[in-house]
């Protein structure tokens, strides 16, 4: 439901002045709501690993019991929204995703939920948090290149620095949006 309203809410910003993309062109960006939940995963977990040096027993141990209590249903709502952006991803891109910039949504983000997943699997111990970070950290290499090598060629071919045109006359992309939405199916 909320990658409709997200889908949905990029057709509408689509209709706003400026220079428009192609909806397809805005799906990356979806993985975007990644990085506040990793880095807040992160922020818990590190913030109780060092309570217990700052504040007395009970308060410095609930702070340290706090980051995991936080972290895995928190780590829960990221992967269940990295899968569903997944999702999109892949149909966008079986339907001609175009390269943008907005591409790197696909590292800084994950990054984010890397950090997160290695605070957990540090303070859980659980080898499902630490084979998750592996996971995680080997597709964030990997879309660190890919982006890397596309950005480079698309600067040094020019096309990244030309404005983007409507993709089509009226600049509505409600179609588009549709078309990429599950529920339009």
């Amino acid at each position: 439901m909320a990658v409709v309203v997200v889908s949905r809410s990029a057709g509408a910003a689509s209709s706003l002045p400026g220079p428009r993309q192609p909806a397809a062109a805005l799906v990356p960006t979806l993985w975007i709501v990644l990085g506040p939940l990793g880095q807040s995963i992160t922020a818990a977990n590190l913030l109780g690993g060092v309570a217990p040096l700052a504040l007395p027993r009970p308060y410095g141990t609930a702070f340290a019991v706090f980051g995991v209590v936080y972290g895995v249903p928190v780590w829960g709502f990221a992967a269940l929204w990295a899968a569903l952006a997944a999702a999109l991803t892949v149909r966008a891109a079986r339907q001609r995703l175009p390269f943008s910039l907005t591409w790197w949504s696909f590292t800084f983000p994950v990054g984010t939920c890397v950090t997160g997943t290695s605070a957990l699997a540090a303070h859980t111990g659980a080898v499902g948090f630490r084979w998750a970070a592996v996971a995680l950290y080997l597709g964030l290499l990997a879309a660190w290149l890919v982006v890397s090598v596309r950005t480079a060629r698309g600067a040094w071919r020019g096309a990244l620095l030309r404005p983007a045109g409507p993709a089509d006359p009226t600049g509505n992309h409600a179609d588009e949006v549709a078309r990429l939405t599950p529920a339009a199916q």
